[in-house]
């Protein structure tokens, strides 16, 4: 089964169109250097490893991208292939030349950083909340430019609140994506470390931990407060009882005209 893309389709069809309007040249790798405005992400070094073995083998397969910078070029796109060919013993890349500004430069290496197999969710989350910081994108348009829902973009950049340890685990793949948005609900750290003790102890599933935390706050629930709280706002005595996931609201009135108090009361918002 072919994997499903997280990010959409709209970072490729970019790119590809960057490459379709552009002219593809060899260019010394003498005369091309890593861009000041390249994002710095882990590039591990037995990935550039296989890349640099396949280069040997087949050569550069798609071309690098490049803005003229004093005497020789910069790297806006591409640079793990960059690396990967010198690595490989080449002289020359193919490289297409763009006359973009700085703003542009950050956004294109953005994007092709984007379509990196081996993103994690923290990497992918900090490249989200750049496009808004950056360039001042909303969630919206930021899901519109590269091709996805906006409600991922929050839910990637919401993962950023997790205490730091956790974004260590979710980094080194210790937890998945879906555990973060389970724990990211939990706003006191120390449930947050017992939950993850389990997930990494047991193993449990995104599905089980979800279960877990829904048990743990529905024990929490506070009955008599929200008693106290619905029966205030209604003027009436309010009655819940609750049990296995179920439950029921029982609302006094007492009489006719009470009963329709209390109807005009709950429907003047619907």
């Amino acid at each position: 089964m072919t994997k499903k893309d997280p990010l959409g389709k709209g970072l490729s069809a970019i790119l590809k169109d960057v490459e379709e309007k552009g002219t593809t040249r060899l260019i010394p790798v003498v005369d091309i250097s890593p861009g000041e405005m390249q994002p710095r992400l882990d590039m591990k070094e037995e990935t550039l490893l296989e890349l640099a073995s396949s280069i040997r083998e087949k050569g550069v397969l798609q071309p690098i991208i490049l803005r003229r910078k004093g005497g020789g070029y910069e790297i806006i796109a591409g640079e793990r292939r960059y690396r990967a060919a010198v690595m490989a013993g080449l002289n020359e890349v193919p490289a297409i030349i763009k006359d973009v500004d700085d703003k542009e430069a950050l956004e294109l290496a953005m994007i092709e950083n984007l379509q990196r197999e081996d993103l994690n969710p923290i990497e992918v989350a900090r490249m989200y909340e750049r496009f808004a910081d950056e360039f001042g994108y909303t969630h919206e348009e930021i899901g519109k430019r590269l091709g996805i829902n906006r409600s991922s973009v929050t839910n990637f950049i919401r993962l950023l609140k997790l205490p730091e340890w956790i974004q260590g685990l979710i980094k080194e793949g210790k937890l998945t994506y879906g555990h973060g948005r389970v724990l990211i609900n939990l706003k006191n750290e120390d449930e947050q470390r017992r939950f993850v003790k389990r997930v990494v102890q047991d193993g449990i599933s995104v599905r089980e931990l979800e279960r877990a935390v829904k048990k743990k706050e529905e024990k929490k629930t506070d009955f008599p407060n929200l008693e106290r709280i619905m029966g205030d706002a209604l003027g009436t005595k309010v009655t819940i009882k609750y049990t296995k996931n179920r439950g029921t609201i029982v609302i006094n009135f007492y009489s006719k005209e009470d009963l329709e108090r209390i109807a005009a009361l709950i429907s003047k918002d619907l």
